[in-house]
């Protein structure tokens, strides 16, 4: 079902954890929740400052994608849920086109 150039609006969430199985277990959260429609994984290196001192971490960076509408529930439960004192909380205003932004509008709607 292709819905041609019809975009419907979303948000892209970055966050990153401190390894595989909090990623894990924070995206099926979501995702049990409806906060998320999906979340991707990916393998990062980041470099940062913290308390004053210069960083090097291999960390998990997770792309979550939600609604407008479902982005306040997905922030509170970040905030609540995230192993790190201050979580990367990064929030992006994007487009889904065709049918994935119909999906991802359902997915996240509740029943």
């Amino acid at each position: 079902m292709m819905l041609g150039n019809r975009l419907e609006t979303m948000r892209l969430v970055l966050t990153t954890c401190a390894d595989q199985a909090s990623a894990d277990q924070l995206a099926r959260r979501l995702l049990e929740q409806r906060l998320a429609a999906c979340v991707s994984l990916l393998p990062v290196t980041s470099y940062y400052h913290w308390q004053g001192e210069l960083q090097q971490e291999r960390e998990v960076q997770m792309l979550i994608k939600t609604s407008p509408e479902q982005l306040p529930g997905l922030l509170e439960a970040l905030t609540r849920h995230h192993s790190y004192e201050v979580p990367e909380l990064v929030v992006l205003e994007a487009s889904a086109a065709g049918s994935y932004g119909v999906w991802l509008r359902d997915a996240v709607a509740p029943r």
